[in-house]
């Protein structure tokens, strides 16, 4: 475990700020290139294990993994859940709502944050998105932070970040065509298109343009055998369809010296089933007519510029995010006759400052960001409800280098949030303020190993669905609910070695420990039957994380390659309010693994071996009030691909073919009880890279 474990979390903060402030004080003035362009993560140390589409990195000295979707065989236009699915200790899991819920180190969907081109698109109504539906369409970069990185992304980030990137370079001079089309034996279909240019030089910046759109269609996922669904048909899960089509387009102007102005809009528009759960008498009977979303951002860097007291730049960025959808709910399961419906049209303006200066050697980063929520809901027979709420959070933090090759980063934060209309369900609506830290500390002892460390605490504001919402009749709104507060802790060291000419290897391994007071859980009511959402437990959460792999050849394409990750975690949710008795966490397994083998064929194929481990989980049947256990499941995938480097275009690259076989002995896993994962399923992609 990291050593802060040993300290009061503020001594630690103060021992390690004075530490780093008299160390800095002793250093010299700073070259104009030393501060670092204004960015709400800052990446140190990237390894990379060839031909593999994730890296390990160093945020702020927290633990994060990079992505790159367009290296991922999943699918040839991905949405976000797909590539988080192959992102290590993340988990992702469909829950009753139809909705992809995602938790990272045994957290709640809601305390991660996902950031589109800066974009907190996380903060709304439920303070949370669903990644099934976010296209990655043209996304050149994806970087998940697992702990605490940063204190400048805003309110409700603490139990993780997703930060995904459109332009993480100018496209060509002579543009570049993006394309790629897939089909499985189901008949679901996929095809995206996208196109980047570089329009031409203004001011002496470069001005690029990109733009993309896809669309995905199938009429359910492969029913697992040994897997119930009393109305399958064609051996497809109930509720499992959807028709999708996304675009987004940017335009960006670029100087040398980091100076530039830029706009991005993404959105999309879909019709999507919901799976009932199997193992209830009465379940869900949901569908999705509708469900769509625009979200748009503007921002504009100063670039690097000398001041008085040294160097810096700052940044303004404004974004707007409207989504609209409507769930009808059923009578029975030939989804014919509508009981009810529920129409909710959602607004988020948000807007962000952040500022970086030199301070010595040290450097100075600052934000302000805002948000401000507005939901319309209407649940029929009533008039409609509307609801508002506006978050703001000021943070500050520093960053020393201190003795050798060593840094320091330091922080604070201010977050508010505030009630400003409930929809009637109370008069005195609530207000929250909440205080946040972090510290993180690196050390490179070589130039291939990296040591790190981090100690964090921040509280997440329940959302407006969370207070007051009834959601279709089935919950008791609660306007009394709680900020909950996550401590955090981890520590572990980074490498990447050249063993041999052509062998290479890499490994990150992480000790980590969370504690959430203040919890919010969901219980049960009877007469009538109903749920309601409390605050009572507190979970902690200890565990390691390892990633490595190992890379056998000095050419990419024919190199041998062995990646694996693994979580092995404990998780406790005490009930304070029964004794500081203990149950165990709904819905997240303590052990997970992921072993991947990627092999050279002859005629320039390349195989790709990919086993998945699950451990046990546990969910409370809210019929008989019990707890339900899931064993451990074993899956395995399998795919071939091939690149045709003569086939190479001028404008669309070098096409590839992936010939894929998911789940290739059909096993029953489960997201959660009564939702089992896709089945056997075989695919065929070609994509032009």
């Amino acid at each position: 475990m990291p050593t802060p474990l040993s300290l009061s979390p503020r001594i630690a903060l103060l021992v390690c700020a004075l530490v780093a402030a008299r160390t800095a004080n002793a250093q010299k003035p700073p070259a104009a290139d030393s501060v670092r362009k204004a960015r709400p993560t800052q990446t140190l140390a990237p390894v990379s294990v060839s031909a593999t589409p994730r890296e390990a990195e160093v945020i702020g000295g927290t633990a994060a993994v990079a992505i790159r979707p367009a290296e991922l065989h999943v699918s040839p236009a991905p949405v976000l859940a797909d590539a988080l699915r192959e992102t290590p200790f993340v988990l992702v899991r469909q829950n009753s709502r139809g909705e992809n819920e995602v938790s990272i180190r045994g957290s709640d969907s809601r305390q991660a944050a996902i950031l589109l081109d800066g974009l907190p698109i996380s903060l709304g109504w439920d303070h949370r998105v669903d990644p099934s539906l976010i296209p990655l369409t043209g996304a050149e970069r994806m970087v998940v932070v697992r702990g605490l990185g940063s204190l400048l992304n805003g309110p409700n980030s603490l139990g993780g970040t997703v930060e995904i990137t459109h332009d993480a370079g100018a496209p060509p001079t002579t543009g570049r065509v993006r394309a790629g089309a897939g089909v499985d034996q189901y008949g679901a279909t996929s095809a995206t298109l996208g196109y980047g240019h570089r329009v031409g030089t203004w001011r002496d910046g470069v001005v690029a343009l990109n733009a993309g759109g896809a669309h995905r269609q199938r009429d359910g996922f492969a029913l697992a055998d040994g897997a119930r669904d009393a109305t399958s048909t064609r051996g497809l899960r109930t509720g499992t369809d959807l028709r999708q089509t996304d675009g987004f387009a940017s335009l960006r102007w670029t100087r040398v010296n980091g100076r530039a102005v830029s706009a991005v809009v993404s959105g999309y528009d879909a019709t999507k089933g919901v799976p009932p759960e199997e193992h209830l008498a009465a379940p869900r009977l949901w569908r999705y007519p509708y469900t769509k979303r625009v979200m748009a951002m503007a921002s504009a860097n100063s670039g690097l510029v000398s001041t008085p007291f040294g160097f810096g730049s700052i940044e303004a960025g404004a974004g707007i995010n409207r989504g609209a959808l409507q769930i009808d709910s059923y009578t029975d399961r030939d989804y014919q006759t509508v009981q009810s419906s529920e129409i909710g049209r959602e607004r988020t303006a948000t807007m962000r400052v952040l500022g970086t200066h030199s301070l010595g050697q040290a450097t100075l980063r600052a934000s302000f960001s805002s948000a401000d929520v507005r939901y319309e809901e209407t649940l029929s027979p009533t008039p409609t409800a509307v609801y508002r709420q506006t978050l703001t959070s000021g943070a500050a933090e520093i960053e020393w280098p201190v003795l050798y090759h060593s840094q320091i980063e330091g922080g604070v934060a201010y977050d508010v949030a505030r009630s400003r209309e409930t929809g009637g369900r109370t008069t005195a609506p609530e207000t929250f303020r909440n205080a946040g830290w972090r510290v993180g500390l690196s050390h490179e002892p070589s130039p291939h190993v990296r040591l790190h460390a981090s100690a964090s605490e921040r509280s997440r504001f329940p959302s407006l669905r969370e207070l007051y919402s009834g959601s279709l009749n089935r919950f008791v709104p609660n306007p009394d609910l709680r900020p909950e507060t996550l401590l955090g802790f981890e520590g572990g060291v980074t490498t990447s070695r050249q063993l041999a000419a052509s062998v290479s290897s890499s490994l990150q391994l992480l000790a980590f420990r969370h504690r959430l007071d203040d919890a919010v859980v969901r219980i049960s009511l009877s007469n009538p039957s109903r749920f309601k959402r409390i605050n009572r437990d507190q979970i902690r959460t200890q565990g390691i994380e390892m990633l490595g792999g190992v890379t056998f050849g000095a050419e990419q394409a024919r190199a041998v390659t062995l990646t694996g990750d693994a979580t092995l975690q404990q998780i406790r949710v005490v009930n304070e309010l029964a004794g500081d008795a203990f149950r165990h966490a709904e819905n997240n397994p303590e052990r997970r693994a992921r072993l991947e083998l990627g092999t050279p064929l002859p005629q320039t194929w390349r195989a790709i071996v990919v086993a998945r481990y699950s451990g046990r989980q546990y969910c409370v049947n809210p019929e008989t009030q019990r707890e339900d256990e899931l064993s451990g499941r074993l899956m395995g995938d399998l795919a071939v691909q091939r690149d045709f480097p003569r086939a190479r275009s001028r404008r669309a690259g070098v096409p590839r073919l992936v010939v894929a076989l998911d789940n290739a002995a059909d096993v029953a896993a489960y997201d959660q009880c009564g939702l089992p994962q896709p089945g056997r399923t075989f695919r065929v992609m070609i994509t032009f890279r």
